[in-house]
C-alpha cells in the first residue's frame, strides 16, 4: 500500500460535509498491509492509519488525535477502503475535534 492520495481525497469528500479538510504533512508505509498518514484537520494534528487485515482481506482505518493520544472512533472494517471511509463516523470525529 503505497499511494494514499486517493484515500485522502475520499476522506476530504466526507469532511467537506462539515466544512473541514485533512491536510497531509507526511505519509509512509506501515508494513506490507498498511500506511500511516500524518497531517491535520483544521489545524488539529491527527494521524490516519490504513490497513488490510490479512486473514480476512478487510480494509480498515483509524483516525488518531495526536494531541490527546486517543482514537476518535473504533475502526470500520469493510471490503474496500472506500466503504470503510464512507462508514466512518466523521460527524462524531469532527465534534470531538471541536470543529463544529
Amino acid at each position: 500500500m503505497r499511494d494514499t492520495e486517493p484515500l485522502i481525497a475520499l476522506i476530504n469528500a466526507q469532511l467537506a460535509h462539515s466544512g473541514a479538510e485533512f491536510v497531509t504533512s507526511m505519509a509512509q508505509p506501515a508494513g506490507p498491509f498498511g500506511a500511516v498518514v500524518f497531517g491535520s484537520i483544521d489545524n488539529h494534528a491527527v494521524r490516519l492509519e490504513f490497513f488490510i487485515e490479512p486473514a480476512t482481506n478487510m480494509c480498515a482505518m483509524h483516525l488518531f488525535d495526536m494531541t490527546t493520544k486517543k482514537v476518535f472512533a473504533e475502526r470500520v472494517a469493510a471490503p474496500t477502503f472506500e466503504k470503510a471511509i464512507e462508514g466512518y463516523p466523521w460527524a462524531a470525529a469532527i465534534e470531538m475535534l471541536g470543529i463544529i
